[in-house]
């Protein structure tokens, strides 16, 4: 059973969803987890961050990667252009401080492989005729300052998060929500919107969205459609094992933090928004096709971390349009071979706090 508290979330075994956690700077309040009020994603990303914390060295400055524009959702184009979901990192530099990442994070007690969170989340595709509502905000510090394209027949995330997803496939709009209700009004907790035509632009720091780190789930989900395209074109989002990771630290393109405090020694504690690639040499040789896919787009693309859990090391997977899971259980558990231990850390930008 999945449970939530300050500054804390759930990710539950290889069948059960991912859950979100949050930032906020602490000011969370119990059974929600996510901090203060997401702008749309629209406008400038917040400015150069500067410094380190006292609490993780600071790194080395990042490698570029390589924009590409493959990435495409019925028709809409997926932040194109730019390089924090579309760009290989096959070649990016690795940190100075990776063995001393992953070593932290090992200790910490990060020591089970990868599963394919399925069957849970489902994007909803809207056009112009769907309906705008309001999205009443369920705490005074988060708002929503635009409204959601809803129907009521709108599919919600059923487990803990209750997260919903909306891409309008005529504006190539995509609209995220944290503990979305809907009886007759639309209510979150949390959440965030981006012009799915644009390169990504992160949020201002202290702004989660859907998920603690500030990060787009939809952008991180592995779709159906990209297993039918013939490869995943774009990074993918991580939910690390909560105790395990930065409590507080973030890295651009992340604007937020989440989960409770770290359970190791070490000073170098993965930041929020920190991207790893899996290794060129990690060995796929007969794996089936759709973890081949995943692990293929591990090594291109590499992985962000997204939010934490309880168990294990969650990627998120939707399920088709109409609702059906048509992922191989049998094929991703070969997911499960990888463990944190088989990723480097590529440079990380300069790593920002959340005050506490």
């Amino acid at each position: 059973m999945l449970q939530f508290g300050m500054r804390s979330c759930a990710a539950a075994v290889f069948v059960l969803a991912l859950s979100a956690c949050g930032g906020g700077g602490g000011s969370a309040p119990p059974g929600n987890s996510f901090g203060p009020p997401v702008g749309s994603g629209t406008g400038s990303g917040p400015s150069s961050p500067s410094g380190s914390p006292a609490s993780s060295p600071s790194a080395s400055s990042s490698s570029t990667p390589v924009p590409q524009s493959a990435q495409t959702y019925h028709g809409c184009s997926v932040f194109p252009g730019g390089s924090y979901y579309s760009g290989s990192i096959a070649g990016a530099s690795i940190d100075d401080h990776s063995s001393a990442y992953i070593s932290g994070a090992v200790q910490a007690g990060n020591t089970s492989g990868f599963f394919a969170s399925t069957g849970y989340e489902r994007v909803n595709l809207a056009s112009n005729s769907t309906p705008l509502l309001q999205v009443h905000q369920k705490t005074s510090y988060h708002h929503f300052p635009v409204p959601y394209p809803w129907r009521s027949s709108f599919y919600i995330e059923k487990l803990v998060d209750a997260h919903a997803i909306v891409v309008d496939t005529q504006s190539c709009h995509v609209y995220e929500s944290y503990d979305t209700t809907y009886s007759g009004a639309l209510a979150a907790f949390s959440g965030a919107n981006w012009s799915l035509t644009k390169p990504f632009v992160p949020l201002a720091p202290d702004n989660p969205s859907s998920m603690a780190s500030g990060l787009s789930l939809f952008a991180g989900m592995v779709q159906w459609e990209d297993f039918q395209s013939g490869a995943i074109r774009h990074a993918l989002n991580w939910a690390a094992p909560d105790g395990t990771v930065s409590h507080w630290n973030f890295v651009v393109p992340a604007s937020d933090t989440g989960g409770s405090g770290f359970d190791g020694r070490s000073s170098y504690q993965i930041p929020f928004g920190a991207r790893l690639r899996l290794r060129a040499s990690f060995d796929t040789r007969g794996w089936g096709p759709q973890a081949t896919m995943v692990a293929n787009a591990m090594k291109t693309y590499g992985i962000y971390l997204a939010d934490v859990g309880t168990s294990g090391n969650g990627l998120y997977f939707a399920n088709t349009v109409t609702g059906q899971n048509p992922w191989n259980l049998g094929d991703l558990s070969a997911l499960g071979k990888i463990t944190i231990s088989d990723f480097d850390v590529i440079a990380l930008p300069p790593i920002q706090t959340i005050p506490h």
